[in-house]
């Protein structure tokens, strides 16, 4: 962060000018032009504040984060440092899966963010239609995979397990097994 005040109190020399490498995104974002920059309102411009009134962020030219000083707002820190790549080995991955998964679901063929397809009225209606765009879009993404790799995600019938000890229901004649209060009356 960029603080003008500390540079107004400390009257630090101006940087010389450099040239920044606009290809590299480390070089663009260590620039002090991408720093974000806390304006300084005119009366305090004017008249600026000693030393010791000044915030805790504007007396020294940067301040060190502890995890746990952010209370609630602490699971959104960051122990990796910005596109270092330790960084981007971290979520790229994350990063592209979500894309991918987002741009399947605002494709042309299911666009979730087009409410002309679904044209229910209410915000229950609303919810189901799309819980069924988002399982039509899981079923698109399992057909793909078994497309592409020619196997099936389901399990045989003959692949299922029996638990040790368990013994299923009996069957009625017409296939189904009894509920559990005929069995319960049945036994007493």
């Amino acid at each position: 962060m960029t603080c003008p005040r500390f540079n107004h109190v400390h009257h630090t020399p101006a940087p010389r000018p450099t040239v920044v490498d606009l290809t590299s995104p480390r070089a663009t974002a260590a620039t002090s032009a991408a720093k974000p920059t806390i304006p300084i309102p005119q009366a305090e411009r004017l008249r600026p504040k000693p030393k010791e009134e000044l915030p805790r962020v504007c007396q020294r030219p940067t301040i060190t984060i502890h995890p746990g000083d952010l209370g609630k707002l602490d699971k959104y820190r960051q122990d990796r440092h910005y596109l270092h790549p330790s960084w981007t080995d971290a979520y790229r991955p994350v990063r592209a899966n979500t894309e991918g998964l987002n741009g399947r679901a605002k494709g042309h063929s299911i666009d979730i963010a087009d409410p002309g397809k679904r044209l229910a009225h209410g915000r229950v209606a609303q919810t189901i239609l799309l819980a069924l765009m988002i399982c039509t879009i899981n079923l698109d993404i399992l057909s793909a995979w078994q497309n592409t790799t020619g196997q099936t995600a389901t399990a045989e019938p003959d692949d299922t397990a029996e638990l040790p000890g368990h013994v299923p229901p009996p069957v009625n004649p017409n296939g189904l097994s009894p509920p559990q209060w005929a069995e319960s009356s049945a036994s007493t």
